[in-house]
């Protein structure tokens, strides 16, 4: 089998190649993959969950948190139900900033050191009577003062003494605003927000406290968290409300990309394939059938993409469905045209019976 005129070039230039043969070739190339796929790795490791959660300057700036004195919050979406709208979150106290809210001598932040023992609501509003609904969680000032034993643990000095699960429901305002990329629709670009409002109250005095910031965390594989803060002044009041929004990591957006173009590679050659056999083109016959291999690969290809929708997605008409048609309409003609080549219809031949001479002289002696 000849290979194509480029990789003739190619390993017709090094005189490695040629001398060696192929098992230093096949050894060169697994060394250059196996190099690509070590830094990949590290790359996709060193993206994800990067940014140590705490209250140095830094860190506040890389989350947007102002620093003005209150209470800082953490946001952990750690799961998410695409089929029930649901996004899951992990809500835990960091800290505070201003000496009236840590008991520090100066106004700086501080991780997990509070003075107030705080409750904290969901879609509340404190000119309301907020205190007839459950609060999602409260935390315990005393805790900070005298932590447990199992604080002094090496590594979990850093570690919130609470932390409190809710479920928030994902963009529920879609028809109203018809923002189709927070739908499965953009698959694999979309995004989707879950939007809530946030009271924290003083237990002890019943009077709401004020928020510097809330961080938001994504720690889930295949997706990538952010948050927008949004405190409002309403009157003499600041209202406090966040925007928790995931998006698809970027290896997740390239592979699902990849497949898609995998798909119109294969699709293409097979249309190259029935173009030439419909030209009367020697093409082999095992060749040939690849077409109706490849018309059941798609399928597969398809199924393989990370965390797929359901079919119907803006890559799947750019995409699955054009690759099903092509493919299918390749493979049709050519079997029309292998039966219409390799069809040969029996030969019919008139015969014409003579008479034998033996018969014509009995003729004639008969009619004597």
């Amino acid at each position: 089998m000849l290979l194509p005129s480029f990789l003739q070039r190619i390993i017709g230039r090094n005189q490695i190649l040629i001398h060696y043969g192929p098992v230093v070739t096949c050894t060169i190339i697994f060394i250059l993959l196996a190099g690509i796929s070590v830094i990949a790795t590290e790359r996709y490791l060193n993206d994800n969950f990067k940014t140590q959660v705490n209250m140095d300057n830094a860190t506040l700036n890389v989350f947007r948190v102002s620093g003005s004195p209150g209470l800082v919050l953490l946001a952990d979406m750690f799961s998410i139900d695409l089929n029930g709208q649901t996004l899951s979150v992990h809500w835990s106290l960091v800290g505070a900033c201003g000496h009236q809210y840590t008991g520090s001598s100066n106004d700086s932040c501080i991780q997990n050191q509070f003075v107030n023992n705080v409750a904290l609501y969901l879609n509340e509003n404190a000119s309301v009577n907020w205190n007839v609904t459950a609060p999602i969680g409260t935390f315990d000032s005393s805790k900070m003062q005298n932590p447990p034993p199992v604080t002094y643990i090496p590594g979990r000095k850093q570690l919130p003494a609470e932390e409190y699960e809710s479920a928030l429901p994902i963009d529920p305002f879609l028809p109203y605003t018809l923002q189709k990329q927070v739908s499965t629709l953009y698959y694999p670009f979309d995004q989707h927000s879950a939007y809530v409002s946030l009271l924290a109250i003083d237990t002890d005095s019943n009077q709401s406290l004020p928020i510097s910031g809330v961080i938001g965390y994504g720690s889930m594989l295949n997706w990538v968290g952010a948050s927008a803060f949004y405190p409002t002044t309403v009157g003499n009041e600041i209202l406090y409300a966040v925007a928790l929004t995931v998006t698809r990591q970027r290896m997740i957006q390239v592979f699902a990309l990849l497949l898609v173009i995998t798909n119109w590679v294969l699709s293409v050659a097979v249309l190259w394939m029935t173009v030439l056999v419909v030209f009367r083109a020697n093409v082999n016959n095992g060749l040939i059938l690849t077409s109706t291999t490849v018309l059941f690969a798609l399928p597969q290809i398809r199924a393989s993409m990370p965390d797929c929708p359901p079919f119907g997605a803006f890559i799947d008409v750019a995409g699955y469905f054009m690759n099903v048609c092509l493919v299918s309409i390749c493979a049709s003609i050519v079997l029309f045209s292998q039966l219409q080549y390799h069809y040969q219809p029996l030969a019919t031949t008139s015969v014409e019976l003579t008479p034998s001479r033996w018969q014509k002289t009995t003729f004639l002696m008969d009619r004597e």
